[in-house]
């Protein structure tokens, strides 16, 4: 839900991202006080400045004057303070009321705290950290007995719509049960990021598949995750059964998730959630 623009905590923001960046540090001279004092931070004029904006526009948009600020210039004010992730979910909260529909810093989603590496080591389920384009930053020993090779993926979107291993042996129903599902994350997160590499390149080669291919350009199914979904899956150890799957948003790494996959044994349906 929408929530309204909240000015006042704008401008605080703002003032304390500007303070504890010094003009020097930016190319950029500290004026001088006829009065021996000295401001500590950017001015208003500096910000206006750095980003090639016209005079007062920085200053609009701290006093909240700017009813609609574009996205160029939030993030060109983002980049400019160097905020942290949570000032920059902030930003946009406090001067539109509503989520930033990206993350400032395209990094970081592989800047993971080191509680869930902690955690993923110490699950017996399978469990897994991802960043946003499903490249692997790090695993559990129950997932790497999830691969016959013994080896896990550097991406795992890629493994699960491409590799052998997956299609034909590992996930079970995969043109039915896996491909739809995971082809429509894959869609979702490239519309929304589009000029991420990875993921571009993910998409092409997904589309010259001669398998993966004509699924993926007909199935319209929208998916963003797989939390809570069960799945047929064969495990190389244990044989057939069901992936029981549970997926956590990392608040800290944004656009990382932290993957369980809860394996049970044998060919029945999947039970119902008690």
């Amino acid at each position: 839900m929408k929530l309204p623009a909240q000015p006042g905590k704008l401008q605080g923001l703002l003032q304390s991202a500007r303070a504890r960046i010094s003009p020097e540090r930016v190319g950029l001279t500290a004026p001088a006080d006829p009065r021996g004092r000295h401001a500590e931070g950017l001015t208003q004029n500096d910000m206006d400045t750095l980003l090639g904006s016209r005079a007062d526009t920085y200053a609009r948009l701290e006093r909240g004057k700017i009813r609609r600020p574009s996205r160029e210039l939030l993030e060109g004010v983002g980049r400019a303070l160097e905020l942290t992730p949570t000032e920059w979910r902030e930003l946009w909260a406090y001067a539109l009321g509503q989520e930033p529909p990206d993350v400032l810093d395209p990094h970081a989603d592989t800047h993971i705290p080191g509680v869930w590496h902690r955690i993923c080591g110490e699950l017996t389920s399978m469990a897994y950290i991802i960043s946003g384009d499903w490249t692997l930053l790090g695993h559990n020993t129950a997932f790497t007995r999830m691969f016959p090779s013994g080896r896990p993926p550097a991406n795992v979107i890629r493994w699960m719509l491409l590799d052998d291993e997956a299609r034909d042996g590992v996930l079970g129903d995969w043109e039915t049960a896996w491909a739809p599902a995971v082809m429509s994350q894959l869609r979702i997160a490239h519309a929304a990021r589009p000029y991420q590499h990875t993921l571009t390149r993910i998409v092409h080669d997904v589309m010259d598949d001669a398998v993966a291919g004509p699924l993926y350009r007909r199935d319209p199914r929208s998916e963003m995750h797989p939390d809570g979904d069960v799945r047929p899956l064969h495990h190389p150890d244990h044989g057939p059964g069901r992936a029981h799957i549970g997926a956590a948003n990392l608040v800290a790494a944004a656009g990382a998730r932290f993957m369980v996959v809860h394996f049970t044994p044998g060919d029945g349906a999947a039970p119902a959630d008690g």
